[in-house]
């Protein structure tokens, strides 16, 4: 067991995210990969912590905490968001390894972990918006490569959309598409298990008093699909090559496949500098069946 400091920070002030696993090793691409050139405000570099952090942050306006462990150093840094209901414990393969090169930070959102109770019903903007808040607040600074999975894909979209200046790369691991909810939602209940897990699943993330996040997934994917572009950011969104829903009827599996590709197209057409990379032999949980993929592909976005 870690234990689990508080960091008394001040509060900073608030400004203005299904159903899918893991992949096998592919070559990187970032050669052809146009690099996208930082906004700065001064020619100093920021002071980047080198030690490491496990605490409770105070991030929102009544003192609520959020959990945020960070290792490694580097001058970069490296936040990698989790996916719905994940309190960070997926990146246990990946993280390791990357903290060998740069600073790695594992925020986990309100409602999860030993984060407090969310403050208030939450989007992928308002938990993108706690997570700029709780980095400042732990003192770990921009700019950041963000690598999202899942639900936390579309959270990472959302942050850089927000901040543009803090983000120089940005990984999408299977990352739900946008059309998620009414898709997930539209699978027929047959009375078959696979049916069941997409039926429960709807209910859990469409009805902010059923998640402890209490995330309202129709909203947050409504608020997200509004982001047209991220401009030239480097950007490249793995998913499984093969989109397979073991148990479902067969319209549903071919419909929900569908809806997949097309939001992992989406989502690269977000940046001029993006690559869609399928990755072979993995389920959804990318970064716990292919680790070593998603190690060098944020590689790739490293300076």
């Amino acid at each position: 067991m870690h234990r689990i400091a508080t960091i008394a920070a001040p509060v900073v002030l608030a400004g203005t995210l299904a159903l899918a696993g893991c992949g096998s090793a592919g070559s990187s691409r970032a050669e052809s990969r146009p690099q996208r050139t930082a906004s700065t405000t001064t020619s100093a570099p920021p002071v980047r912590p080198d030690g490491p952090v496990d605490a409770l942050v105070p991030v929102g306006a009544d003192g609520e905490r959020m959990h945020l462990t960070c290792t490694g150093a580097g001058d970069e840094t490296i936040v990698l968001v989790s996916g719905f209901g994940d309190d960070g414990s997926s990146w246990d393969l990946v993280a390791p390894e990357l903290a060998e090169e740069a600073r790695v930070c594992i925020p986990v959102r309100f409602g999860l972990g030993t984060s407090d109770a969310p403050p208030r019903v939450q989007t992928f903007a308002t938990e993108a918006e706690d997570l700029h808040h709780l980095l400042a607040a732990a003192g770990e600074p921009g700019p950041y490569i963000v690598a999202g999975h899942s639900f936390g894909g579309a959270e990472a979209v959302a942050f850089a959309a927000a901040h543009p200046e803090d983000v120089t790369g940005l990984l999408l691991l299977d990352a739900s598409p946008t059309t998620w909810p009414e898709a997930a939602c539209a699978v027929p209940d047959d009375g078959s298990e696979a049916a069941g897990s997409f039926q429960a699943a709807c209910a859990s993330f469409s009805d902010p008093a059923a998640n402890p996040e209490r995330l309202d997934g129709p909203a947050a994917f409504d608020e997200v699909a509004q982001v047209r572009s991220l401009g030239d950011v480097p950007m490249a969104v793995l998913t499984r090559a093969d989109v397979v829903y073991p148990g479902l009827a067969p319209a549903s599996e071919q419909a929900l496949a569908e809806t997949w590709q097309a939001g992992q197209e989406h989502w690269a057409s977000l940046s001029s500098a993006a690559e869609v990379v399928p990755v072979e032999r993995t389920g959804h949980g990318i970064q716990l069946e292919q680790p070593g993929v998603v190690v060098d592909q944020v590689r790739a976005l490293l300076d």
